[in-house]
């Protein structure tokens, strides 16, 4: 079978919290960037991208100043190195009075006593700046409450090849809606060469975190829960949860398979090398950002993105909402002064203008009606869906069992076990991570 030429890559969704032993030894000794309520804010941003770096101290960090009249230093952490340097700030008693972080890490840094809640500064807000931030803020809740005030959004959506529908005879203005139909048109734009999978009908990022995320959008759309609504048991492996993995397990098995992409990734190849661009398949499963990057570095081909999809007869719905949050440091003195800094991010102007120099999905739902948004079709669809954008729980050791289910979804998608043993045994072992972390 001809497989697809691809780099593994490490997404910043991956990243998580390490060091357990130094954050639980971190206790409320106030951090000595903390000491003076009247200081200037310490800002921790993950990432190290220049767009980034330039509008925060140029734009976002004079906009605070004007409006609060204090001034804020901003130091940009590469992805990798974010949580060591937070573990050592916090066991030193300096670390910053915001950081940030990906929804990934909450539950833990909540378990530890690292982050304050949100929600008593949430009620001063307009509710109707609480409704049109709610994708973002719900993938910051920890048992109800509000932990992380989101600056990014992201989701998942199959992008296509509009040219490879017309030339199988399907109709490119009306893609398929269900996972069902997906398949099937999947079925009908492979080209095949015997045994070989010349061209895929669609591929998945295989990525382990990318397993997770794939499987949870189809377990939620087929009506299937990962945990039950106390966070206490695992549900995964339900029947929703076998059927959606059959389905997932049809695109690689069988006589016909669909997708010839296991064992590799492209997460961190040039957009031009996308598989969707050099026509290895018609169809695949990315973020908006990806997705933008992809069409931009092939304006000649007619790339488009389908709504979330859902199984026949459940509602739509797919991984996304909250990409990267900021949370304030519970031992900081200046805690409202934190607040404001948030309040003067999420405004819509400012918001919007960050996403559009970052390449960001914007956290506003009313950014609908920006010239950015309308500009970009990846970054609008994604908009328009984020009503079926869902995050992953925010269970405390949520990366190790996130970890733990993709190594046997990848075991089932690879024929090696069925997807009712794959989950069992998967949600055996992801119950003792919930006990042990309860």
């Amino acid at each position: 079978m001809h497989h697809l030429n691809r780099r593994t890559a490490l997404t910043a969704s991956a990243v998580l919290i390490g060091a357990p032993s130094l954050l639980s030894a971190c206790g409320g000794g106030g951090s000595s960037n903390g000491g003076d309520p009247d200081g200037d804010l310490v800002i921790w941003f993950p990432g190290v991208n220049p767009a980034e770096q330039t509008f925060v101290n140029e734009v976002l960090i004079p906009a605070y100043t004007e409006a609060s009249g204090r001034g804020a230093t901003a130091t940009f952490i590469d992805w990798p190195d974010m949580s060591t340097r937070l573990n050592a700030g916090f066991s030193a008693g300096t670390g910053p009075d915001i950081y940030g972080h990906g929804p990934a890490a909450v539950a833990d840094l909540v378990g530890f006593g690292r982050v304050e809640p949100l929600d008593s500064y949430l009620e001063e807000l307009d509710p109707s700046d609480v409704e049109d931030l709610q994708a973002g803020l719900d993938g910051g809740v920890v048992d109800e409450v509000h932990y992380m005030f989101p600056i990014a959004a992201t989701g998942r959506q199959v992008i296509y090849n509009a040219a490879h529908f017309t030339e199988v005879g399907l109709d490119p203005d009306k893609p398929p809606t269900t996972f069902e139909g997906l398949k099937e048109a999947a079925d009908a734009l492979a080209v095949r060469d015997g045994d070989d999978l010349n061209r895929a009908g669609i591929v998945f990022n295989t990525e382990i975190a990318a397993l997770q995320q794939a499987f949870s959008s189809m377990l939620w759309a087929h009506g299937g829960e990962m945990f039950s609504e106390d966070t206490t048991s695992v549900l995964f492996n339900s029947p929703e949860g076998v059927a959606a993995l059959e389905w997932y397990v049809s695109l690689y098995q069988g006589d016909s398979p669909v997708d010839n992409g296991l064992g590799g990734t492209w997460n961190d190849l040039p957009p031009a090398q996308s598989p969707l661009i050099t026509e290895d398949t018609s169809m695949t499963f990315v973020d908006p950002a990806t997705a933008t990057q992809i069409m931009a570095a092939a304006p000649e081909l007619d790339l488009r993105i389908m709504d979330a999809l859902s199984f026949e007869g459940f509602e739509p719905a797919a991984f996304g909402g909250a990409a990267t949050g900021l949370m304030i440091n519970p031992d900081s003195a200046r805690k409202d002064a934190a607040w404001e800094f948030f309040t003067v991010f999420a405004g819509p102007e400012l918001s919007s203008q960050y996403a559009e120099e970052v390449g960001n999905v914007p956290v506003r739902a009313s950014a609908i009606d920006t010239e950015y948004v309308k500009s970009s079709p990846a970054i609008a669809s994604a908009v328009e869906n984020y009503d079926a954008f869902r995050p992953n729980p925010n269970v405390a050791g949520w990366t190790q069992m996130r970890d733990t289910l993709g190594k046997y979804l990848e075991q089932a998608l690879n024929g090696q076990v069925s997807p009712a043993e794959a989950l069992d045994t998967a949600a055996a072992e992801v119950e003792t991570i919930l006990a042990k972390n309860s």
